[in-house]
């Protein structure tokens, strides 16, 4: 008798297997979709200052590089920066008027401050270093 290609002891590991990499699926990075507000692109690694709106918030994917960040702009030059990514699990927020929300866990910041608003993350935003010269905002290295 032919000795099958699969045996009964690896079709039975089949569905787990299956289980445990849907699992690991949902919980690898997310997408680069900020929900309906998509982070400017900064191309040239840098955004003219003008494009922040004065007392809002705007998710910036500077130059294509990793992480995209969130920018905080109070009045004329007051500007500070933050991580577009959850500290829970690293997934991709989603701004969302005065909150930045993560798809993954439910996770909520406030966009002025990077504070956590709602578990299961624990720590802020981390701040991300700026400079701001000729009215041009870029990565401070």
């Amino acid at each position: 008798m032919e000795r099958p290609c699969l045996s009964r002891r690896h079709a039975l590991l089949l569905p787990a297997s299956a289980a445990a990499l849907g699992g690991l699926a949902a919980c690898g990075p997310q997408d680069e979709g900020f929900g309906t507000a998509a982070p400017v692109r900064a191309d040239d690694g840098s955004i003219s200052l003008d494009d922040v709106p004065e007392n809002a918030s705007t998710l910036v994917n500077f130059g294509g590089e990793q992480p995209f960040v969130l920018l905080v702009r109070g009045a004329g030059d007051d500007l500070a920066a933050y991580s577009g990514y959850c500290t829970h699990n690293g997934c991709a927020l989603a701004q969302k008027e005065a909150e930045l929300d993560c798809p993954c866990h439910g996770s909520k910041f406030d966009a002025a401050t990077g504070e956590v608003l709602v578990g299961p993350a624990t720590r802020q935003l981390p701040e991300v270093s700026v400079v701001v010269e000729g009215g041009l905002v870029r990565r401070d290295g």
